[in-house]
């Protein structure tokens, strides 16, 4: 799931995972509400989460996901904010992507994430 209320840079990150081969199921650019109404709908594998987001930003969204399902993966992507900030790393998020993403660390991430989830099956 591709989560980022600006539509543009959500295509190109859902192109990204496509080149990492890894299928987006949605794409929600309405804001954090709509992720968080929807992500039970979906259950996503990881959920590429914009920080700064309107209705909602992806810090609440983090902590209102995994209240409700604690095996979430959520990976932040963010150009404004600092990956090391203290919000940022204790929301509980798996990773954290600068933007603009670079292909090769989101590959990482996400075929990190892959082989856990395999590894834990």
């Amino acid at each position: 799931m591709i989560a980022d209320d600006d539509r543009d840079l959500a295509e190109i990150l859902a192109e990204y995972v496509r080149e990492c081969g890894h299928d987006p199921i949605t794409i929600i650019t309405g804001g954090g509400l709509e992720v968080i109404r929807r992500y039970g709908e979906f259950q996503p594998d990881v959920v590429l989460l914009d920080i700064m987001m309107p209705k909602f930003n992806g810090l609440t969204v983090c902590h209102a996901l995994l209240s409700r399902d604690p095996g979430a993966q959520i990976v932040f992507v963010s150009g404004r904010v600092d990956s090391t900030h203290p919000f940022v790393t204790g929301a509980g998020a798996v990773g954290c992507l600068a933007k603009p993403i670079n292909r090769d660390d989101l590959r990482d991430v996400l075929d990190r994430l892959q082989q856990e989830s395999l590894a834990a099956s």
